[in-house]
């Protein structure tokens, strides 16, 4: 199963429900403190495909920080500005292609 990172929002049961038949989904709320940002986002995305931030819920800081770990890690990295869960399966349906 294809596993995604969803960054930003409050509404992971409602990204999980909708996506949990075709990629296996990790999702975190955006909200971090200063120290040890880029350790967690590590751990995070080391597994992952793809990374989607929702740029309307997350800091600048939070955003950068995924951003560089996604590029070390080589993660496709998808900016997305709406919290729906609609738009975000769009987003993924029309950005990320798996081999």
């Amino acid at each position: 199963m294809k596993k995604i990172a969803i960054i930003g929002g409050d509404n992971q049961k409602g990204y999980e429900k909708r996506l949990k038949t075709t990629y296996e989904v990790k999702c975190h709320d955006g909200r971090m403190k200063r120290t040890g940002v880029k350790t967690y986002f590590t751990n995070l995305l080391k597994d992952v495909e793809c990374v989607i931030i929702i740029l309307t819920a997350v800091s600048h800081g939070t955003m950068y920080a995924v951003k560089e770990v996604a590029h070390e890690l080589g993660v496709k990295v998808i900016y997305q500005r709406s919290k729906g869960v609609s738009s975000i399966v769009r987003a993924i349906h029309a950005e990320v292609v798996f081999s």
